[in-house]
């Protein structure tokens, strides 16, 4: 069995709400050969108040069958099970991203790693990686009657709020609270650009914490960039950022500074990963070859050389 079972995009590009953009868009990955596609919940409002709004599963799902690319799914990116008093809210909407994947036939969910104020972890640091647990353990339980594996992301360390923490900006950290949850339906996705930017932030060797996370990652986020902390330099426009080079651009795999051939090969990622890709939209025109770059890192993985597809274009 290879390491990564499938490769596709996600829909994350879309405006928010624009099915029938989401549903263009989905034909064309299948159109370029993705095997899977990742479904993005905050753009295609599956969830509303907590509650699955069931005419846009019922769209979605049909698009999911037209189009015959396997599905995942990032749970809405705001979901936080840190958050004290707003806790059942963000628990609703777990769980009703669980129940769109029994429904569609997803088989890994994203979900993000807690954050919380700064003060708020000095005091209570423990405790809210240990009630972190206990959610986790408890959505886990709901993820196996769905046939869903759980896969936590790491987050990206931020240069314009340095009084929240977010403890899954390092990898090491969060390979350490996933071996306490010690569940077998919940795993990590590693995302390589969050983890590339945040070692430069917080100063971890990045090869090392992301070797680190390895043992427990069933998903991906495949994108690069080149290791610059967005901040307060006067750069507002994306399009100037992207020239740049700051800041989380989500571009092509190898456009980047990410060293693909010194980190991939110290990755021993579980049997059965999805190779999933988070492109900016301003770079869909090149999809194709990302998605070739993803099958390529897959055939890495499995013992083949690194081929770099943009070289052979030039």
């Amino acid at each position: 069995m290879s390491i990564v079972t499938g490769c596709g995009l996600n829909l994350t590009s879309i405006a928010p709400g624009d099915l029938e953009g989401a549903d263009r868009l989905m034909a064309y990955w299948a159109e370029i050969g993705c095997s899977h596609v990742e479904i993005s919940a905050r753009r295609l409002d599956i969830i509303v108040g907590g509650q699955l709004s069931m005419p846009a599963v019922r769209r979605v799902a049909n698009m999911i069958d037209q189009h015959g690319m396997a599905p995942v799914l990032h749970a809405p990116h705001g979901i936080n099970l840190m958050d004290r008093p707003r806790r059942d809210m963000h628990v609703a909407a777990a769980e009703a991203s669980i129940e769109f994947c029994r429904i569609t036939g997803c088989s890994s969910m994203v979900l993000h790693s807690g954050h919380v104020p700064a003060q708020e972890w000095v005091v209570h640091r423990d405790a809210l990686l240990g009630e972190e647990r206990d959610q986790m353990r408890r959505l886990g339980d709901l993820a196996e009657q769905a046939g869903v594996n759980i896969a936590v992301e790491n987050l990206i360390a931020s240069p314009l709020n340095a009084e929240r923490i977010i403890y899954g900006a390092d990898p090491r950290a969060l390979a350490t609270q996933l071996d306490a949850v010690d569940h077998p339906r919940v795993g990590a996705c590693l995302d390589f650009g969050h983890a590339f930017l945040s070692a430069a932030m917080l100063g971890f060797d990045f090869i090392d914490a992301c070797a680190t996370l390895s043992p427990q990652v069933w998903h991906l986020h495949l994108h690069d960039n080149f290791g610059r902390p967005s901040g307060r330099t006067g750069i507002d426009d994306s399009g100037d950022a992207a020239v740049m080079g700051q800041g989380d651009m989500h571009a092509p795999i190898f456009w980047g500074a990410i060293p693909w051939t010194e980190i991939l090969p110290r990755m021993q990622f579980r049997q059965g990963t999805f190779g999933m890709i988070e492109l900016d939209g301003r770079y869909n025109a090149y999809a194709e070859g990302v998605l070739q770059s993803a099958h390529n890192i897959a055939a890495h993985l499995d013992g083949a050389p690194l081929v770099n597809p943009w070289e052979q274009s030039i």
